[in-house]
């Protein structure tokens, strides 16, 4: 899911463990891609294809065959397309969902797509239609019909770098070297929350809120998060 932080931790990922595969980057150079990155960091060069942004017709050529944890920013229906029957090749599989407060989600999507909530709107069609314009493949990333392919987990967006890296640390192998240290990159530009009127109201929040809880992403957070299939709780 867009904005929950995917880009880290499939790069701190690969990073830190072996056979990592992912739109974000693979282990077998994720050493090599960290110091270039650091380098790039030093010049304030743009983003560009790469091993730190691998293609995904790269990535369907190399193939999934020896990948022990995948990340993808992609349409619900690839995921079924390639994993769809909770086994590959016989490997039981799982499929992780990021989870974040829906507000907090919300805003991180409208700085991505600099777009800006309309708390003087008209109406209450027109503030929803302004939330709306913000979002970033809410419902075209999750889809209810993935329960049916998958048995899936949560996690806690908080919780990720902390409870989640530690749960999967039990679960990955152990890279030999390590490139340190891990050199975030940023898809977003810095928020300024100071500027995000929907914190002074809280009607609209509690509009928002409601809004966000009809679409099946947030539906399916709110009910996993603390739940038994919460990875984080």
């Amino acid at each position: 899911m867009a904005k929950t932080g995917g880009t880290s931790i499939n790069g701190i990922f690969a990073n830190r463990f072996e056979r990592i595969c992912g739109h974000k980057g693979y282990s077998y150079d994720a050493f090599s891609s960290n110091e270039r990155a650091r380098e790039r960091a030093k010049t304030n060069k743009p983003k560009i294809w790469g091993r730190d942004r691998v293609p995904w017709d790269t990535m369907t050529k190399i193939g999934y065959e020896n990948c022990d944890y995948f990340s993808n920013e992609i349409h619900w229906k690839w995921w079924v397309t390639n994993f769809g029957n909770r086994t590959f090749h016989g490997i039981p599989m799982e499929l992780h969902v990021p989870c974040r407060d829906p507000i907090d989600h919300l805003m991180s999507q409208c700085s991505y797509k600099t777009k800006k909530l309309k708390c003087d709107a008209a109406s209450d069609e027109e503030f929803f239609s302004s939330i709306k314009k913000c979002f970033a493949y809410i419902s075209s990333r999750y889809d209810d019909n993935l329960r049916k392919h998958f048995d899936i987990k949560c996690y806690d967006f908080w919780k990720q770098f902390t409870t989640y890296q530690d749960y999967m640390s039990e679960r990955l192998q152990p890279r030999r070297l390590v490139s340190t240290p891990y050199v975030k990159r940023e898809s977003n530009l810095p928020r300024n929350k100071t500027s995000e009127c929907i914190w002074g109201r809280p009607d609209l929040l509690e509009k928002a809120t409601n809004y966000l809880l009809k679409q099946p992403y947030y539906q399916f957070c709110n009910a996993c998060l603390g739940s038994e299939d919460d990875i984080t709780k």
